[in-house]
């Protein structure tokens, strides 16, 4: 249970691993270890790390707080404790109101209970 536990948690915080920031740090990680300029040991290591600090920059610097209107629910799906939305043609607004980001097309919001996280930490 506890060995669940932990790999629940890696998972949660990989998912920040998928943002173009993850990517890019992935990718330039993997052309590090492909010319053998670092083990993979380390790779790993600098994954876990990022892991670490999205959730916590997130969870203590992010201020703002966004409302987010979408044409359509795709679908939704609640699984240990994660939320995932699908919905379709997106409009991010901030808490002024004002338009931040518009996005045509699909959207997957994917969305952890922080409380969770705080209980394993």
């Amino acid at each position: 249970l506890i060995l669940l536990d932990s790999l629940l948690q890696e998972m949660a915080y990989a998912l920040y691993r998928g943002t173009r920031l993850g990517l890019a740090l992935q990718e330039a990680l993997g052309e590090l270890e492909e010319y053998e300029q670092i083990s993979p040991s380390v790779k790993s290591a600098v994954l876990r790390k990022f892991d670490e600090t999205m959730c916590d920059k997130l969870e203590n610097e992010v201020e703002s707080r966004l409302t987010i209107r979408a044409e359509r629910l795709w679908s939704f799906r609640f699984c240990d404790s994660v939320w995932q939305l699908l919905l379709k043609n997106v409009e991010f607004l901030s808490n002024t109101g004002h338009l931040v980001a518009s996005v045509e097309g699909k959207v997957k919001i994917v969305a952890c209970d922080a409380r969770k996280l705080d209980d394993k930490r």
